[in-house]
């Protein structure tokens, strides 16, 4: 990543965030990593969403549907040309590293 691609996301990981806030979810929420193009175009926002998996589907539903006032949002918070597009992915990384973790703890107790 560029320095330029770098700020984009943390002023992206920012203003996002606050956005979600102001939406109050039913389960806690949380931006685990932004990633902007290099042509700054697209963006991929990762979320961790502490709940059930079905919870975690519908949570992420929610967010994808105010994604236009999300757009909307950042095109008057961010002073840019080019606004990227969002899109939300779910984070699975945390239950990947528990997964690990149990595993490491199976073979130290053989």
């Amino acid at each position: 990543m560029t320095r330029r691609t770098k700020k984009v996301s943390a002023l992206m990981h920012k203003v996002i965030g606050e956005y979600l806030l102001r939406l109050e979810l039913p389960f806690l929420t949380t931006i685990s990593k932004v990633e902007v193009t290099s042509d700054l175009k697209w963006c991929k926002v990762w979320v961790t969403i502490m709940g059930p998996p079905a919870a975690q589907q519908e949570t992420l539903k929610r967010i994808s549907a105010d994604l236009f006032d999300l757009q909307e949002e950042l095109l008057h918070q961010l002073r840019m040309k080019i606004i990227p597009k969002v899109s939300f992915v779910l984070d699975h990384a945390e239950e990947y590293a528990s997964h690990i973790n149990e595993l490491i703890r199976k073979t130290h107790e053989e």
